[in-house]
């Protein structure tokens, strides 16, 4: 009887130390979905590769659950100042700052020159559009009007800009040049070929800076 407890023991311990080998350490998410007052969205690791840059980037960073707190507190505060001129929004399309727990937001960290933490968030209304999709990769727009735009919060100076707005007609979910599987992301230089994506439209190096 020994023998077979024995046996048995010796078993469930090299199962046990076989199943070990599968898990992977919790530090490889890339992807983080966060709740608070007023905000769902999802915060986007700073290795996640994206097709945009920031004035003055020197890097990236993972936005923690504080810094997306601060950055919705600061954004909800000011975009009705930010969105006076109510850039396509008219008719059909939403009044922005009327309409704020509409929008799933997605995250993304960079840092400036000056070490500042920039989050630019992107905001997006359709009901079609499911948690899986948005926590999948950073979803730029063509169309849609006020339905799809972002914007950039300055953690250091407070500073909420660069509010942009998706243009009308129908909305088109742009293709990503390469899936995310992650990819290593580098900050994009001026004098680097290609082109990038800005509110859903393809456009130059001389516009590669979203201002």
């Amino acid at each position: 009887m020994k023998k077979l407890f024995f046996v048995l023991g010796m078993m469930l311990f090299a199962i046990s130390a076989s199943a070990q080998e599968y898990i992977e350490p919790v530090e490889k998410w890339k992807v983080a979905e966060v709740w608070g007052i007023n905000y769902h969205g999802w915060a986007f690791h700073q290795e996640w590769d994206v097709d945009f840059t920031v004035e003055n980037q020197d890097g990236r960073f993972t936005p923690t659950d504080e810094e997306i707190a601060e950055a919705e507190r600061l954004i909800q505060k000011r975009i009705s100042y930010v969105n006076r001129d109510h850039y396509n929004q008219e008719g059909m399309c939403p009044l922005i700052d009327e309409h704020m727990r509409k929008y799933r937001r997605q995250y993304v960290g960079f840092t400036n020159d000056k070490g500042d933490h920039i989050i630019w968030a992107n905001f997006l209304w359709d009901e079609n559009l499911s948690d899986e999709k948005l926590a999948s990769d950073i979803l730029l727009t063509r169309g849609g009007c006020a339905h799809f735009w972002h914007i950039k919060c300055n953690l250091a100076t407070r500073k909420v800009y660069g509010l942009e707005v998706n243009e009308y007609g129908d909305i088109n979910y742009l293709p990503r040049v390469a899936k995310p599987k992650p990819r290593i992301s580098s900050p994009k230089t001026l004098d680097k070929r290609g082109k990038i994506r800005k509110t859903g439209i393809i456009h130059g190096p001389e516009d590669r800076i979203f201002n």
